[in-house]
């Protein structure tokens, strides 16, 4: 089949060069052969068979290889011209008759060439390319064979069609009219569809800009790539001149696509792995084994191992009656300060997990993390993925997160917690699935972090991100001489033996990971609701005891709790979540509260300092500071002096005049006060 491509408001034809007849005889025969043979017999009778619900029969290049040699190397060499050849033998030994039009398509061609090394020498050839796929165009009919019908005798005429610019009859044979109609039901269309291919980002080096390049799929090849899949395309690299620009611009005629990287959930399980996998499952320490397989090349943080650990395996969704999704991914923050290895444990899970996509704060947009609307080459707009897409039923780790813009950083909200992306854009209105769960790393805004400070405070995030974060883990880098010993340890034996001693092949962690994943479908058991029913419920209580009081969990961590249970039950591989599961996150849940959200004036957890709100003791002094400047308005002629205030302030509630500034810094900035003269103030 003749390709054809796209370049602005230009379509152009290839044309191939004729093959002399000698040589196509001689290909044509040795494909014959090489169709007859065992292998291949069965195969091309069942293509024929199915034919047209299947349209293709897969060949391995290596099989080729070895029956012709020079074949295959022809194949590198002319791949349109031995293509026609495979296909001309097909229709002469097809005992059906069925005239079958089959592609035929190679896999694991040799000729694999990086990106952007694909240079003119390549122009004609046969190649193989490694890449990420960024974005896909809608599919779109391209004529083949136009009928048309003479408005004068009726008579019909078949011709075939070349370019994208119609190719009607010169004159009607029977009446010698020139006026046509083309028939459209009565002609012959096929699919075609463009992709872009990127090459993968691992294979940079310093600045370099990622390369891309066309990619042009016909027939049963459309509609198989979804931005994010990583795939090896062979194909035929073709060049055609852009009649706007006058340049000549590459492409790859695809032939076949095979995928490099597969979801957990289709990651292939032969029974010897299997096997492995429920020995790992039996072993009483896997709970251990698995945590400490976690990016083992860091010493320590055994808490944010396992939060990553039970990420990795994850919650299950789940879709109500109403159809209400309620997400099954697990949303990790780490906060902390520089130098302690949070980048390093996203590019572990990055790397550990399918569709992982590692990306920076500093250089990432709304449109890097979300989708971007933008021109495809007919002039329409078609949409290009971001971070969170590509990650669709991955990992998306995204590092240094308070580095990003305020207006870049709310486009993730409705991806943390609906795990979808709305696109209302130049006519486009799409809701793009990101199933995905979110690692992201942080550092305070100070260098350091403060304890006794809000986290809020400390990051500049808004409350409604922070929110959505099922753990955030605060990672300090305190002075310690055994931690310290053990550390610098663990560091030197790293450089020293230029190795890593894994618990469990990072291989069968893949596999066990999505064997759990796949089959695993936990369920709560009474036990586990009752536990975690009880710790929500002990949590909350006296909570109305006293106005105003700090809450100190929400429904929003309840349903955390249940994810985490539940991906505590799938490492073991089991169906149940038991209370154990339930006591697990709970345990792991109360050090992130205790971490982040306890707060040493009212010695409590306030959700409120985890969140970013303003916690309670803070609410707390803004209504005494309140309160007072009210009471000296009464006595000092409807204005408080600053200095009475702050007299007050420190004799009656031992509240330093640091703090009092601070106070009344933030009550002029929400315009509860306001200063009529230095020096005074007054309530509004």
């Amino acid at each position: 089949m003749t390709p054809i491509i796209i370049v602005g408001e230009f379509f152009f034809m290839p044309t191939s060069a004729e093959i002399p007849s000698d040589k196509t005889k001689t290909s044509v025969a040795k494909f014959e052969d090489f169709f007859s043979s065992d292998k291949y017999k069965d195969k091309v009778f069942e293509s024929l068979e199915k034919y047209p619900d299947e349209r293709s029969i897969v060949v391995d290049y290596t099989d080729l290889e070895m029956f012709y040699a020079d074949l295959a190397d022809l194949l590198l060499e002319k791949p349109e011209d031995v293509i026609k050849a495979a296909q001309k033998a097909i229709s002469n030994i097809d005992p059906l008759r069925k005239n079958a039009d089959l592609n035929i398509r190679f896999e694991n061609v040799r000729n694999n060439i990086p990106l952007r090394y694909l240079r003119s020498k390549y122009i004609g050839k046969f190649v193989a390319v490694d890449g990420i796929v960024r974005k896909t165009d809608e599919i779109r009919p391209r004529i083949i064979n136009a009928t048309f019908e003479c408005r004068s005798c009726m008579r019909l005429h078949e011709i075939p069609q070349k370019t994208s610019l119609i190719n009607e009859p010169a004159i009607c044979q029977e009446c010698g009219g020139r006026s046509f109609r083309l028939l459209q039901e009565e002609s012959e269309f096929m699919d075609t569809q463009s992709t872009k291919l990127q090459e993968p980002l691992e294979e940079l080096s310093g600045g370099e800009q990622p390369r891309q390049i066309i990619v042009t799929l016909e027939d049963d090849l459309v509609d198989v790539l979804t931005p994010g899949d990583i795939v090896r395309i062979t194909g035929q690299l073709k060049t055609v001149r852009d009649e706007k620009t006058k340049r000549f611009k590459n492409y790859i005629y695809g032939n076949y696509i095979e995928p490099l990287e597969q979801e957990f959930e289709e990651l292939k399980i032969d029974p010897e792995d299997e096997k492995e996998i429920k020995k790992l499952a039996a072993d009483p320490k896997v709970y251990d084994k698995i945590i400490n397989s976690t990016a083992p090349s860091i010493h320590g943080y055994r808490e944010v191992k396992e939060a990553i650990a039970l990420q990795l395996f994850g919650g299950s969704a789940k879709i109500l009656e109403d159809k209400t999704r309620i997400r099954g991914d697990i949303h990790i923050l780490l906060v902390g300060d520089p130098g302690i290895g949070k980048s390093q444990m996203l590019k572990y899970v990055s790397k550990l997990a399918p569709r992982g996509i590692y990306t920076s704060g500093k250089g990432t947009s709304g449109v890097g993390l979300t989708a971007a609307a933008v021109r495809d080459e007919l002039g329409g707009w078609s949409l290009e993925a971001g971070a969170l897409v590509l990650g669709d039923r991955g990992n998306v780790c995204v590092d240094e997160l308070d580095k990003m813009r305020p207006e870049d950083r709310s486009a993730i909200h409705e991806a943390l917690e609906q795990q979808t992306i709305s696109i209302a854009k130049a006519g486009i209105m799409a809701t793009l699935n990101s199933r995905c769960s979110v690692l992201a790393a942080a550092n305070p805004k100070y260098g350091r972090f403060d304890r006794f400070k809000p986290t809020g405070e400390q990051i500049n995030l808004p409350s409604t991100i922070l929110s959505r974060f099922d753990l955030i883990f605060v990672i300090e880098d305190k002075p310690d001489p055994e931690k310290d010993k053990s550390l610098a340890g663990h560091i030197l034996r790293i450089h020293k033996n230029n190795s890593i001693p894994f618990e469990i092949d990072p291989e069968l962690l893949r596999k066990y990971i999505a064997f759990a994943r796949k089959e695993v479908q936990p369920k709560l058991t009474q036990e586990a609701i009752r536990v975690l029913q009880e710790f929500y419920v002990g949590m909350r209580g006296g909570i109305d005891d006293e106005e105003d009081a700090p809450v100190p969990i929400t429904a929003r961590q309840l349903e955390a709790l249940v994810r985490l249970s539940e991906a505590s039950a799938r490492i073991r591989l089991g169906q149940e979540v038991t209370d154990y599961d339930a006591k697990r996150a709970i345990t792991l849940q109360m050090k992130c509260l205790k971490q982040v959200g306890y707060d040493p004036e009212t010695g409590k957890v306030d959700i409120d300092k985890v969140e970013g709100r303003t916690p309670k003791s803070d609410r707390d002094k803004f209504r005494l500071v309140s309160q007072t400047i009210k009471r000296l308005e009464d006595e000092y002629n409807g204005r408080a002096p600053k200095q009475m205030l702050m007299d007050e302030m420190e004799d009656r509630y031992n509240m330093d005049e640091e703090k009092v500034e601070e106070v009344i810094r933030f009550l002029k900035r929400n315009g509860t006060i306001y200063e009529p003269k230095p020096g005074y103030y007054k309530v509004v």
